[in-house]
């Protein structure tokens, strides 16, 4: 219960971002270095799925994360060592990133970071894989 307060309280500060356009100028990977907390919901390959996922990214924005999901299609599970990489970012704040899930399974992800770097949103809205939507928002929560 508490995880899909905390999903819920995400989406709409995520909405909050999205509308407030809070980037500043100067933004680069390896501000994000360090550990992260996220939560994402939306549709999967598992139906409609909620994720608490913890990472750490390295300088050059690159690291693994433990994912623990409860959906609608698949037991509930935890995986670990599922490969994370910030993969661009402008120097607003935006970018792309991916997550994997496993073999044949992961998320492209748009990336808007905060000023200072300390949260960022994710959304997949890679219209490759259409049936991918989950979204959500990531905190810095050590160095």
């Amino acid at each position: 219960m508490n995880k899909l307060i905390t999903l819920a309280a995400a989406s709409l500060l995520t909405s909050a971002v999205l509308l407030s356009g809070t980037a500043e100028a100067g933004v680069t990977k390896a501000m994000m270095r360090g550990g992260w907390t996220a939560v994402l919901g939306g549709n999967t390959g598992c139906g409609i799925t909620s994720m608490y996922v913890t990472f750490r990214l390295n300088s050059s924005g690159v690291g693994t994360a433990t994912i623990e999901s409860h959906s609608t299609g698949c037991a509930n599970s935890t995986t670990t060592g599922n490969p994370i990489v910030i993969q661009t970012l402008g120097a607003d704040g935006r970018g792309t990133a991916n997550l994997s899930c496993g073999i044949a399974c992961g998320w492209q992800f748009k990336i808007q970071v905060a000023e200072g770097g300390h949260s960022f949103i994710l959304a997949d809205v890679d219209a490759d894989n259409p049936n991918n939507t989950p979204t959500g928002m990531a905190i810095h929560v050590a160095p």
